[in-house]
């Protein structure tokens, strides 16, 4: 036998469900369709195929090939007698019942340890847990870990965004347990994980775990409600905003949006330009001075503390807390209609109903995001403004400011004229 007629497929997998390609097989099956071979050797027929499908169509290329002997430790098949691959299909048969009830075992398995609470071991180490074997760090780094946790989970309902969370844990030293720095997406994924609030998720559903929350449960609920907000921009392409006011300034002329841009003169600093005819432009610093002076104002001022305090809650707590109930009910609906406590035509009723429910909530929490944001601002916020990250003041003005309006001060104009900014607040 030629050295490159034997093929082999280590550690790949014969059985339905196997994720990877058989390439010596299927370079097998070139060779015999191509009329290449005469007979095939192989070490147990049931190593072949342990589907009956496939040995079907395995046998069927053996036949328009011509090939009639396959050989085996365990002895010589005629592939020409009936009788002879009946046997084969027999073994094919039962290694596939083996197989599932091997799978089911598992499967089983795998239920029974999330029901318990139990951790499913494996893969690296949690952030914030103290983990094991070579992964394991100290008590002391796991806490510190845990802090981070819950800090971000509260600037996340503050505003703060992913970006700016990552950003500061990476200039803080902060790792993830593989030694990289902070993603978005990485920050996200440990965000959402049902680990931290105390729960151990499997197949989608969640089960209460064995070990203790790092999160508070609710906290965590409401997060996992904001990063998978399908209306949440995830995906930040380009680069994010470098400036205050980036999309909330307008020019008074002509109304198109003002953008942050150097100056072309000389020892000038940035300036916020009109994008449209380029009828003005304007310090960008001492705009956003001005900005942030009004802002503060505002926000130190009687009324807006009497508004503030009319809800000594966010509004959108209880939106939250209905949106995960409501995702529970539909998590749950396929083990009523497996138990046949309802029927599918009911489960797929009540799916419609609830989704539409949560559609409600997720638009009326997108017109109380800037409320979720004020509710969060800490009232010490004129000592601690310039220590918030960009995205968080930015989203504070967002959550107050409607628009800032920029007019022009004239030829020859050589001191900022505060009087030619207009804010329009929201309501």
């Amino acid at each position: 036998m030629a050295e490159e007629d034997i093929y082999v497929d280590n550690d790949v997998k014969a059985s339905k469900g196997s994720k990877r390609a058989r390439e010596g097989y299927e370079q097998l099956l070139t060779k015999l369709a191509d009329g290449q071979l005469d007979a095939v050797v192989v070490s147990m027929e049931d190593r072949l195929q342990r589907q009956v499908i496939e040995l079907a169509e395995f046998l069927k290329v053996c036949e328009d090939a011509g090939v009639t002997r396959l050989a085996s430790v365990g002895g010589e098949f005629d592939l020409s007698d009936p009788d002879q691959r009946t046997h084969l299909y027999i073994k094919a048969a039962f290694a596939e019942a083996e197989i599932e009830r091997m799978r089911e075992r598992a499967r089983q398995h795998r239920l029974a340890l999330a029901q318990q609470g139990e951790d499913n071991g494996g893969g690296e180490r949690p952030f914030g847990f103290v983990g094991k074997g070579q992964n394991r760090v100290s008590a002391a780094r796991a806490l510190a870990e845990q802090d981070l946790l819950r800090e971000a989970i509260n600037r996340v309902i503050a505003g703060d965004s992913l970006r700016s969370i990552a950003r500061d844990w990476n200039e803080r030293g902060s790792r993830t347990t593989n030694g990289n720095p902070w993603t978005n997406a990485k920050l996200r994924q440990v965000l959402v994980n049902p680990r931290y609030a105390g729960y151990r998720r499997h197949l989608g559903k969640l089960y209460p775990a064995k070990w203790e929350a790092v999160v508070d449960p609710e906290l965590w609920e409401r997060v996992r409600t904001i990063l998978e907000d399908p209306a949440r921009v995830t995906n930040h392409r380009g680069r994010a905003p470098a400036y205050l006011l980036t999309g909330m300034a307008f020019c008074a002329v002509c109304g198109a949006r003002m953008r942050g841009r150097l100056h072309p003169g000389k020892d000038h600093g940035p300036v916020y330009a009109c994008e449209g005819k380029h009828c003005t432009s304007r310090h960008l610093e001492r705009v956003d001075e001005e900005i942030t002076a009004r802002l503060l104002y505002r926000l130190d001022s009687p009324q807006f503390a009497e508004e503030a305090g009319a809800s000594e809650e966010d509004p959108t707590r209880e939106l939250y807390a209905a949106l995960a109930h409501d995702q529970g009910l539909l998590d749950r609906l396929e083990d009523k209609v497996a138990q046949e406590l309802i029927s599918p035509q009911t489960a797929h009723r009540n799916r419609a109903e609830i989704e539409q429910r949560m559609d409600r909530n997720r638009e009326r929490l997108g017109r109380l995001a800037g409320s979720r944001v004020l509710a969060h601002i800490p009232p010490n916020v004129r000592d601690v403004w310039p220590n918030l990250s960009l995205d968080r003041r930015r989203a504070i003005l967002s959550a107050l400011i409607d628009r800032v309006v920029v007019y022009p001060q004239g030829r020859g104009a050589r001191t900022f004229d505060p009087e030619k900014i207009r804010v329009l607040w929201k309501a």
